[in-house]
Order: C-alpha cells, then structure tokens, then sequence
C-alpha cells in the first residue's frame, strides 16, 4: 500500500478517479489504491469469505464489549489477545486471523469440529452463548446468487470464537462442553 502526502496536490482527497485509483484513509493514514470491481460477488467461494468475517465479527464484538473472564482467568479475552497480538496487528484483526486461518484452514476445523457435535451439544453451546453478558447473538450469514441463508447459531459463533482462541494457545481445544464465564 502506497502512502500519500498530499495526494493531488492537495491536503486530503477521498473516492475514485477515472474507476481506476482509489484515494482512501485507513487509521487516519491516506493511502492510494487501484479499483478493483468483484467479477461476481455473489460467487460461493466470495460469499463464504464474507461469512466467515462475519461469523468471526460476531465474536470479537463480544470480546471488546464484554467485562467477562473465562473461568481461572486474571484478565478479559481482549486483554489476553493483545498481549500476545503480534507488532503490527491490531488485536481484533489478529483474532480474526487466527479465527479463519490460512486459507480458512482454522476455520474449516472448526466448522468440523462443530458438525461433529451432537444436537444435545450443540444446544449446550447456545445455551452457554446466551448466558454471557451481553449474549453472543446469531450471525446472519449470505447465500450465493444473494440474500440469506441459514443462520449462524449463537452456539456455533461462540464455538469457533473459541476455537480461534485455542489456535492462539490461550484456550483448550473447544469440545461437547461449552467454557464457563463469570
């Protein structure tokens, strides 16, 4: 990403120029980018990327508005996630990372994990999702060619919440038992 100083000689700019250049701000930083157009953003590979965002958002909104501690534990997730988030991450952007994996490999073993759970389990995990202050919610999630599919359950969103805490070593491996929150 090329960064800008007074990008067309003036102090700020924003939007597209000939649909070819982007100008743009990230963290209050400008910075300049080519326009890229989606060939087809509803394909399923496309739609599936913007759910496992989704899925992921959902559970990094808890972390940052929650003032619950996993059971044993000193400090909240959030406080436990930046300490360990690498320079040049944010702690939500690392969550979301370890969350989905490259090339949603931890995501993939999650969904897996998940799925093998049986029904009584996975109703355990709502349960538990529901319970935490605020709840998780459920994550609505796209459908390819538009609109929405199934829902993400509170209990799934948690389950992989955890399970991208398992990959960042601060969590076990997620299973039948939700984790306790006080």
């Amino acid at each position: 990403m090329a960064k800008t100083t007074g990008p067309l000689f003036s102090l700020e700019a924003s939007g597209t120029i000939a649909k070819t250049i982007t100008y743009s701000r990230w963290k209050g930083r400008p910075y300049t980018r080519v326009r890229v157009i989606p060939l087809n953003p509803y394909h399923v590979d496309q739609v599936a990327a913007r759910n496992r965002i989704r899925g992921m958002a959902k559970g990094m909104h808890w972390a940052n508005v929650t003032a619950m501690k996993l059971d044993g534990e000193l400090f909240t997730d959030e406080v436990r996630i930046r300490a360990i988030t690498p320079d040049g991450f944010a702690w939500n952007g690392y969550l979301v990372d370890m969350g989905i994996g490259p090339g949603a490999a931890h995501w993939l073993e999650a969904d897996i994990a998940y799925g093998a759970l049986a029904p009584g389990e996975k109703t355990a995990w709502d349960a538990a999702a529901d319970a935490l202050v605020p709840p998780i919610p459920e994550c609505p999630v796209g459908a390819p060619g538009g609109g929405y599919g199934e829902s993400y359950s509170s209990g799934c969103v948690f389950f992989f919440y955890m399970y991208a805490l398992y990959k960042m070593d601060l969590y076990t491996l997620p299973g039948a038992v939700p984790p306790v929150y006080a």
